[in-house]
């Protein structure tokens, strides 16, 4: 379970260097940390945040029409912000 809590870890993390990269980046992060919260989900099923964050990202893709870079992009930085609190969250609980 730790091994698994660490990759989740070192995932979050590349996925936050990639913010570096702008908007192109944050693609990536947005894939790396979906993948990071399938992870978490998977070890720590009872965590009501992880399905907070999931409900965001669903909205995210619900709203956004492909296109326009507004206001709307708040939103997945919010969330690359709101996965590491949980994270970091729950590896004090350990």
């Amino acid at each position: 379970m730790k091994t698994f809590f660490k990759i989740t870890e070192i995932i979050n993390i590349i996925a936050l260097l990639f913010l570096l990269l702008g908007a192109y980046g944050l693609a990536i992060t947005g894939i790396l940390q979906v993948t990071a919260a399938l992870l978490f989900v998977i070890l720590f099923p009872k965590n009501k945040l992880i399905y907070c964050y999931f409900g965001l990202v669903i909205l995210f893709f619900l709203l956004w029409d492909g296109h326009s870079m507004d206001w709307l992009f708040l939103l997945p930085i919010f969330l690359v912000f709101f996965l590491t609190f949980i994270i970091y969250n729950q590896k004090r609980k350990l």
